[in-house]
């Protein structure tokens, strides 16, 4: 915690209460500095598409290759005050129609100008929450349909990357190992009419560290869905156990991506994050994303919350899995990580206050 210069008056004109506030506020702060440790944040956004052909060539033979469609991609590197990696958007498009025997590649791709393929997509990570939207289109010259040689498949993707980092507790020492327990939510849809399997939309969360004897590891899970998934009601929350080591800087990468095939489409642009993070009894949390100025803990991850106790399952190390099989209850821990230093100082200085007056 830093205090401006400006808060401070001369002791003379303080009162007695007014003195025991400042040191318990100076207390606080001595006891919660802000980390030295420099916490890396990036991110990107991209929008792309490809169309595999299949041909059968009277000399060559069985034929397959695959041509690139129009692609775009914005980032993020935490620097500059950036609050969003930008919209990456484009729409790329094969008209059908063309006359045949002019280009030998049309001919084949688009069956002698009967077919022509589109797509259109925008992707961006605002803050940390990722956003996806994508659509594609296969027409021939008398509507919808699905080319014999051809297929058409799009993508929209937005992924983050930072460090974070939880020091040493009263019950945890470093070197010690614990858990996050992150709630993952996805947010969007599928149009009517979007065949089923046609698009889908997966987010994945992952965590990696090297400890301090040299080992690493890894834990993730995903959450997705389909068109046509009879489950999906437009909203999804899962909640998974990340690792770490205390004192040790760790990483969370969270990806999503939309994908569409011949005539389908995915929304969701509405986003996915993380909705709530629930800490070991005791810690903090710090990010690359918070040192990047993109917003408090409570702003970029929802709900941030405190285990109950020390030895709490949600946020203690799981050597039998690794953590990424263990689908926890969902958190109802007791207190807020953001308000527990405060609500103790302020307990302290009513305390301290009764005490003087009487």
């Amino acid at each position: 915690m830093k205090l401006s210069p400006s808060f401070f008056v001369p002791a003379p004109a303080l009162n007695l209460s007014a003195r025991v506030l400042v040191a318990a506020l100076l207390t606080l702060a001595a006891a919660s500095p802000a980390s030295a440790v420099p916490l890396p944040f990036n991110a990107y956004a991209n929008v792309y598409g490809y169309i595999q052909t299949y041909y059968n060539s009277p000399l060559l033979g069985d034929v397959q290759f695959s041509l690139a469609g129009t692609q775009v991609n914005t980032y993020n590197n935490g620097f500059g005050g950036a609050k969003t990696t930008g919209v990456a958007a484009t729409t790329f498009a094969i008209d059908p129609g063309a006359a045949p025997g002019f280009d030998p590649l049309y001919d084949i791709i688009t069956n002698s100008g009967q077919y022509g393929y589109s797509y259109s997509g925008k992707a961006e990570v605002a803050g940390v929450k990722m956003r996806s939207q994508i659509a594609a289109s296969t027409v021939d010259v008398g509507g919808p349909s699905i080319s014999p040689n051809s297929s058409l498949q799009a993508y929209a993707s937005a992924q983050w990357n930072q460090q974070f980092f939880i020091a040493a507790t009263a019950n945890r020492p470093t070197g010690s190992y614990g858990a996050i327990l992150v709630g993952l939510t996805l947010e969007g849809g599928f149009p009517v009419g979007t065949p089923n399997y046609a698009a889908q939309t997966q987010d994945q969360a992952s965590t990696s560290f090297t400890d301090s004897a040299g080992v690493s590891y890894q834990s993730s899970f995903t959450l997705s869905t389909y068109a046509g998934d009879p489950g999906w009601t437009g909203s999804r929350t899962a909640y998974k156990k990340l690792l770490f080591q205390y004192g040790t800087a760790f990483a969370i990468s969270l990806n999503q991506w939309s994908t569409a095939g011949n005539n389908a489409a995915a929304n969701f642009f509405d986003t996915g994050y993380i909705s709530s993070i629930e800490l070991p009894y005791g810690a903090t949390l710090e990010s690359g994303a918070e040192q990047a100025g993109l917003g408090s803990a409570s702003a970029l991850y929802g709900k941030v919350t405190q285990s109950a106790t020390a030895d709490a399952l949600n946020t203690n190390w799981d050597f039998g899995n690794n953590g990424g099989g263990f689908t926890p209850p969902v958190p109802e821990p007791s207190s807020s990580a953001l308000m527990l230093a405060g609500a103790a100082a302020l307990a302290w200085v009513l305390g301290r206050r009764r005490h003087v007056e009487a």
